[in-house]
């Protein structure tokens, strides 16, 4: 296998967190719209990452590495629940079993793919745009202005 990564955009009509010893809400939004990346490594460790586009994860950012064997999600770590959307991913585009983990978290599990672009280029990864852009041996204001350039599409 090679390293391969999935983004997708999801809209969580809610979404906040809560202490758990209280059950207390420190925070609850509606309509976050929200980044999710899935992959997996040639050498087979898988992870998930997640963030709110508007504050670019500094409201929520989740991250953390599913446990896979034989093709199967047997568990996840970094988060409390795993969230249904981040299962549908690696069950629709990588083919991964699920079903020993799989929770309906009564969150939106519909998701729209997504590749960075730029120049009229595709990438995979928000890190391969990057790096095709310091391959243009641009200058500084130049580079960062090709930066603003790359888009979710």
């Amino acid at each position: 296998m090679t390293d391969r990564q999935v983004n997708a955009k999801v809209i969580y009509p809610t979404l906040g967190y809560t202490v758990l010893s209280t059950g207390q809400d420190i925070r609850r939004d509606e309509n976050v719209e929200v980044i999710i990346h899935v992959g997996g490594r040639a050498h087979g460790m898988w992870w998930f990452e997640l963030y709110d586009i508007e504050s670019e994860g500094e409201v929520y950012h989740a991250d953390g590495e599913l446990e896979v064997e034989d093709n199967k999600l047997v568990g996840y770590d970094g988060v409390g629940s795993l969230p249904t959307v981040v299962m549908d991913i690696a069950r629709d585009k990588f083919g991964l079993d699920v079903s020993e983990v799989y929770a309906d978290d009564g969150q939106p599990n519909e998701y729209e793919v997504f590749m960075y672009w730029v120049d009229g280029k595709s990438f995979h990864t928000w890190g391969e745009a990057r790096q095709y852009i310091h391959s243009l041996n641009l200058d500084r204001d130049a580079s960062r202005a090709k930066f603003k350039e790359i888009r979710r599409k």
